[in-house]
């Protein structure tokens, strides 16, 4: 059986760098400071567009899109990956197929223009991220296979616009029992409240989500948020402290896993890779902890660099594995 396999958008992660990310605050939604919104309108698009061609520096080009990022590092990582999603037919797709090229098994659809995320990097490495759905949005039950699905061992959610909620939790009806399922629902999902999810959450056995998330998700803090979560089904829930290290918990059981202080350069991506450094470490059966602390790992070295290109390849994904035996 294959490792791992990816269900989520696909974009073109367009990064940019300013001074002052202030410039953005009258586009926010409803006048909301969000982390993450979703570009709808094209007259804003321009606007912003010109905007930051004025006020900001294109600083890198690079794949996205969370599941798209944690399967991409696995797949450097040496792990047997897929990725099921779908891509317009431009330039931008051509480039993502190409770095995807890691990724050996692709169930692709093809319509309109690809996905695309701009990212403005504040001066202490504050981001805000706008996403162009493009051809995400028109992803239908028609465009992918289960059983190219099934042919692997954990699928991999994270959010996608349009349908995508209720494709995933179909596709999940279609390969459960069959293929272990993990889910890092994202800003964009946890907005969308408990009842929306619960059928995710259900069917879920790795829950990959933010300690701020959880709050939105719920409406709670951490300590009561978890056993809700837990109530609905999910067996493993992963939070991820900013700054902080990370939380499994799981059953009766919570393991804290503390973060070391690094010189971010940027941070975009690096909670997909330490998704990847999880999964790595749950696909080789490591104590929960051990997962946790790989992925931490993995997730430090990632921020080193910018997008795709500072993700670890699989003599660091060796290195790090002898690191952790070395330290416990």
């Amino acid at each position: 059986m294959k490792d791992v396999v990816g269900f989520g958008s696909l974009n073109v992660d367009y990064i940019y760098e300013a001074e002052d990310i202030s410039f953005l605050d009258p586009f926010y939604p409803k006048g909301e400071k969000r982390r993450e919104w979703v570009l709808t309108d094209p007259e804003t698009l321009r606007i912003i567009t010109k905007i930051l061609q004025d006020k900001a520096r294109l600083i890198s080009k690079s794949g996205g899109g969370s599941a798209a990022n944690t399967i991409f590092c696995l797949a450097k990582m040496g792990f047997q990956c897929g990725f099921t999603g779908k891509l317009g037919r431009d330039e931008d797709a051509d480039f993502l197929l190409n770095e995807m090229s890691a990724v050996s098994f692709l169930d692709i659809a093809r319509n309109s223009r690809t996905g695309k995320a701009l990212i403005v990097l504040g001066p202490h490495r504050d981001r805000i991220i706008m996403l162009l759905p493009n051809a995400n949005r028109s992803l239908t039950r028609a465009d992918f296979n289960p059983n190219f699905v099934r042919a692997f061992a954990v699928l991999h959610l994270s959010s996608l616009l349009g349908e995508g909620l209720d494709l995933q939790e179909h596709l999940v009806t279609q390969v459960a029992g069959k293929v272990k399922i993990s889910f890092d629902p994202g800003e964009i999902y946890a907005r969308k409240g408990l009842e929306a999810l619960a059928g995710l959450l259900a069917r879920c056995d790795i829950l990959f989500i933010t300690e701020g998330e959880l709050s939105l998700l719920t409406g709670l803090p951490l300590r009561k948020a978890i056993p809700v979560i837990r109530s609905l089904g999910t067996k493993v829930i992963v939070v991820k402290k900013k700054g902080a290290g990370a939380m499994v918990c799981q059953g009766a059981h919570t393991w804290t896993i503390p973060s070391e202080r690094i010189q971010a350069k940027d941070t975009t991506g690096a909670g997909d890779v330490f998704a990847a450094g999880f999964l790595a470490g749950y696909l080789r059966e490591f104590p929960l902890p051990d997962c946790g602390r790989l992925g931490l790992a993995l997730a430090h070295k990632s921020m080193l660099g910018l997008g795709r290109a500072a993700y670890p390849d699989q003599g660091e994904f060796e290195q790090a594995l002898r690191q952790l035996k070395t330290d416990f």
